[in-house]
């Protein structure tokens, strides 16, 4: 059996226009539900023609643009927000590609949608942080994680996730240090 990497997103910097192309693109399964109808997701963000019959993504497919061998995604916002967040479930790997794609995506609309958030294996390893962004991509394992640990001592397990969080939003910050410097550079 695959082991689980629980990945959270937060999409940033959405205006109203760009909210509802999200809600377009994270369609759900029915209302008051959160799981993401994925086959019409893929076919919206990668201009694909998968159905749940015949023509189903493969392996390599799923590889090569998800970046694991299966992805469940949930969202869950109805309303008007300048940020949402996205959960996800994936075999083994970080979604990178995945999430490259939506963040392209998005970018088509307005440059400055930004995505960042967390990752973490079941086992714990690994565990990390990301940000992508326009023409802009970090993302880091977090080494400072004793597994077992994890799982035994919950004071050192909410000490870890906090630090987790702390790397993750200075990771932000560091996009947001490049981009302003980016925009400086072009005035």
């Amino acid at each position: 059996m695959a082991n689980t990497m629980t990945t959270y997103v937060k999409i940033c910097n959405l205006n109203e226009e760009t909210f509802k192309k999200i809600k377009e693109l994270f369609e759900t399964e029915r209302e008051n539900n959160v799981d993401v109808k994925i086959i019409e997701h893929f076919n919206k963000l990668f201009g694909s023609e998968f159905n749940d019959a015949d023509n189903y993504p493969d392996r390599a497919w799923m590889d090569e643009n998800i970046g694991a061998k299966w992805i469940r995604v949930e969202f869950d916002s109805v309303d008007f927000s300048p940020e949402i967040d996205l959960y996800l479930e994936s075999s083994w790997n970080v979604p990178t590609e995945y999430i490259q794609k939506v963040v392209e995506v998005m970018n088509e609309f307005d440059k400055d949608i930004v995505a960042y958030g967390t990752y973490e294996d079941e086992s714990y390893s690994p565990i990390g942080a990301f940000v992508y962004g326009f023409d802009y991509d970090d993302i880091e394992d977090y080494d400072e994680v004793d597994g077992q640990r994890m799982w035994d001592d919950d004071d050192y397990k909410d000490d870890i996730m906090d630090k987790l969080h702390d790397h993750r939003d200075a990771m932000y910050e560091s996009y947001l240090v490049v981009k302003k410097e980016r925009e400086e550079d072009n005035n």
